[in-house]
């Protein structure tokens, strides 16, 4: 089974080489493209549909992936670019609360902390829609789609450093609201 590894030829003996085949990607990627997506937009129908798209745009394209940079860069800026076209053609409000919180009904789940649930999931997004846009997209691709700053970076076309910057004023701005109990 192959695996990402580090390739010992060439001018750095530290390039990045991503072996696997498409198959063994999809598999890995498949839950948190969709993640991601169903956190971005109302309907789950929607997210499925795109997820689909971006993996036949990354099927199709999969040949000119480069493969000495990691998949999950490649495939998040796919389904970021997917998911901003999708928002442009359809001027879509971001996910419900219900939808966001993406779980399956649970026996033992206690009314009492579905409702605290529902409600913490209401107010984190009222704040988050009163980030900014970039902040939003920051947070979102490091946090619901588990990316590194790096691959957060290469997806949004900026440098690490302005990611990292962005993702603290952002933590920094929701920290500020929690303390003062405000989504206004």
């Amino acid at each position: 089974m192959g695996m990402a590894m580090k390739q010992p030829s060439g001018p750095s003996s530290g390039d990045y080489y991503e072996s696997r085949p498409f198959t063994e990607l999809y598999d890995e990627y498949y839950d948190r493209v969709n993640r991601y997506l169903r956190c971005r937009v109302q309907s789950t129908w929607d997210a499925d549909d795109l997820t689909t798209v971006v993996f036949l745009k990354a099927l199709e394209k999969f040949e000119q992936y480069s493969r000495t940079s990691p998949f999950a860069s490649w495939i998040f800026r796919i389904a970021h670019n997917t998911y901003v076209d999708f928002m442009r053609k359809n001027r879509e409000l971001p996910v419900d609360q219900e939808d966001f919180l993406g779980a399956e009904p649970d026996d033992t789940w206690q009314p009492e902390r579905q409702a605290l649930t529902n409600e913490e999931v209401r107010l984190l997004r009222d704040r988050l829609d009163l980030l900014s846009q970039d902040q939003r997209d920051v947070l979102m691709l490091r946090y619901f789609a588990d990316l590194k700053i790096s691959q957060v970076a290469e997806v949004l076309g900026k440098t690490e450093s302005s990611i990292k910057m962005i993702s603290y004023r952002g933590l920094q701005k929701l920290q500020k609201m929690y303390e003062r109990g405000d989504s206004e």
